[in-house]
């Protein structure tokens, strides 16, 4: 590290959610970013709060249970829960009364402990400061960021962007106060910003395209393509950024660096759409892994496109070192997917999965995603879906449905619900079930969840 370059704070900030559960879940663009920044003439410094191996924290907290596979639980301190305050109030017209889904349940900060996270941020005064934000219902951890950043280096820009930013860049002006929200790509506005305060201006290069970190050795992540074609009523993938197909060459370099820098064998594809248009780019890095001859673990946490998916590329995938398939199924109902967006034809489903357990993945190691509590959807609709898949010896994953901003289903869900959807997004939180009513209620989603648990 020169003391002659500019250094640039990046951070990932802690969770406040009611569960985490780390599937997966590393700072891809942020360190796509730093990538960039150390290529254009900057150091970086990452923050991860998320690190469970963090020793200030260990000395404090209980060592979190993690997996081989590089997923596990990460330090957990429960804190007073902000749905306290609705406990006895009126809420869109309807006196709640203390009923709230998941009042009982404790609420938590997920992430190393605030003294470590003080002591990190300043350990070295940074010319700038990156946040990044995830869902909209997590900005509670990046305000904790923000504030802590403007008590410790009060003369800094502090740069908030990632998906909340993007879809709810008002509130985080608002709210969470940092100096600048990222609406767009943060390459345009970083460059803008540093040509106005004479700072070295960055260029996009070929190659690697993650920045080198610990936090690659337990699992990296890689994309192969950006966006989704689709537009899916529920999702706001399309609002984030538009679907362009990326290089399998730079893909599979990127996992061969990981693998020999840190022996990273655990890989997790972030891919909205991985097996689009899969003859020009996820077969041949395919290819290229099955020829390497390396020993790679694949996941998919956001589960594969089930009419993509065929016997030839099934083959391969196994051979190529996929450890489980998740598929995007979320119901059985033909009504569901012509209201909200086509995913696949019914009459191929029961011969995909047939076809991976032929291949070697069993039912233990095929997940199906269900999305559930849409608004006005019917519970013995979800029901049904579980009942059908039942038949098939798979993992049912049942996901309760979050209101999205940006989504087509948004504007919908802000006049169904019951909470203020508009105003906080803590209230877009699936956990306390915002798209509850009386033909489907938080008891009738328990009981379906228990449901496809069941043998």
């Amino acid at each position: 590290m020169s003391i002659d370059k500019p250094l640039a704070m990046l951070i990932l900030p802690p969770i406040y959610d009611f569960a985490f559960f780390d599937l997966f879940f590393k700072p891809y663009g942020l360190l796509r970013i730093g990538k960039w920044l150390q290529d254009g003439g900057w150091d970086c410094n990452f923050i991860n709060s998320l690190d469970y191996k963090d020793e200030v924290s260990l000395a404090q907290i209980k060592a979190p249970v993690r997996h081989s596979n590089g997923t596990g639980k990460i330090f957990r301190q429960i804190v007073p829960s902000p749905f306290l305050k609705l406990q006895h109030s009126v809420v869109n017209g309807t006196i709640m009364h203390g009923n709230i889904p998941s009042l009982e349940r404790s609420f938590a900060r997920y992430g190393i402990c605030e003294e470590s996270l003080r002591l990190k941020i300043a350990a070295r005064k940074p010319d700038i400061i990156l946040i990044s934000t995830f869902m909209t219902y997590w900005y509670m951890g990046v305000s904790e960021v923000v504030k802590i950043c403007r008590e410790i280096w009060p003369d800094v820009p502090v740069v908030a962007g990632g998906i909340y930013a993007k879809l709810l860049p008002q509130h985080c002006k608002d709210v969470v106060m940092p100096d600048y929200v990222v609406e767009g790509e943060a390459w345009d506005f970083l460059n803008n910003f540093f040509k106005q305060n004479s700072l070295p201006v960055c260029s996009l290069k070929e190659g690697n395209i993650l920045m080198d970190d610990p936090v690659w050795e337990d699992a990296g992540v890689v994309r192969l393509n950006n966006g989704c074609p689709m537009k899916c009523s529920y999702c706001a993938s399309s609002k984030l950024s538009s679907f362009s197909m990326g290089s399998y060459r730079t893909v599979f370099d990127q996992l061969v660096h990981l693998n020999k820098k840190y022996g990273t064998t655990n890989f997790a594809f972030y891919d909205d759409a991985l097996l689009f248009k899969k003859e020009e780019s996820f077969r041949p890095l395919l290819d290229q892994i099955i020829s390497s001859n390396i020993k790679f673990n694949f996941y998919v946490p956001n589960a594969l496109h089930i009419d993509y998916l065929d016997s030839e590329t099934i083959l391969m995938m196994k051979k190529a070192g996929f450890k489980e398939i998740r598929l995007g199924f979320e119901s059985s109902d033909p009504g569901f997917h012509q209201r909200n967006g086509k995913k696949y034809d019914s009459d191929t489903f029961p011969s995909v999965i047939e076809t991976l357990k032929s291949n070697g993945f069993n039912g233990d190691n095929v997940i199906i995603y269900m999305l559930a509590g849409l608004p006005g959807q019917y519970a013995e609709e979800v029901k049904e879906s579980v009942r059908y898949l039942k038949n098939f010896d798979v993992r049912i994953s049942v996901s309760e449905y979050s209101p999205v901003p940006g989504s087509s289903l948004w504007e919908e869900s802000v006049r169904k619900s019951f909470y203020p959807l508009s105003e906080d997004p803590l209230y877009h939180n699936n956990s306390i079930f915002p798209m509850s009513w009386e033909k489907y209620s938080y008891k009738d989603m328990q009981d379906i969840k228990a449901f496809a648990r069941s043998k």
